[in-house]
């Protein structure tokens, strides 16, 4: 596979993974990829880039939400006030307990996320969705 080597980068950040950056895409979408190969620009306004010549970036989502989702590590509110006050929606909720058990599942957490000090809790409708199914058949 022919990899395009410098990648730019709109935002970057962190992640709850190790030796992982979460990172938004100049085409919005969110990526992880290793922090050794975050580079931000030598000229001025120039975007920062991600040099993927290993092929090591990883598409994670279309939705930016998750992007706060893979760096931060503790919200004062609970899962259900971020709904409220619409930082959050179920689908959000929903899709990052996938990846977790999906593509992040690869990856080794450094921090549990918490919200108002609890650890994130996977939404019921998605456990009912996969009751009986081992993690991996996700």
């Amino acid at each position: 596979m022919d990899y395009l080597s410098d990648i730019p980068i709109a935002s970057g950040a962190v992640s709850n993974y190790e030796g992982m950056s979460a990172l938004i895409g100049q085409d919005g979408r969110v990526y992880l990829g290793k922090s050794e190969n975050c580079y931000l620009s030598r000229e001025g306004d120039a975007p920062a880039y991600y040099d993927n010549s290993d092929g090591s970036l990883q598409l994670v989502s279309d939705n930016i939400k998750i992007f706060h989702l893979l760096y931060g590590d503790g919200w004062p509110m609970s899962q259900r006030q971020m709904r409220c006050n619409r930082s959050f929606s179920k689908a959000d909720y929903m899709e990052f307990a996938s990846l977790r058990d999906g593509v992040l599942s690869h990856y080794r957490p450094l921090r549990e996320i918490t919200f108002a000090g609890r650890p994130f809790e996977t939404p019921k409708a998605y456990r009912r969705l996969h009751r009986g199914q081992p993690a991996y058949a996700r």
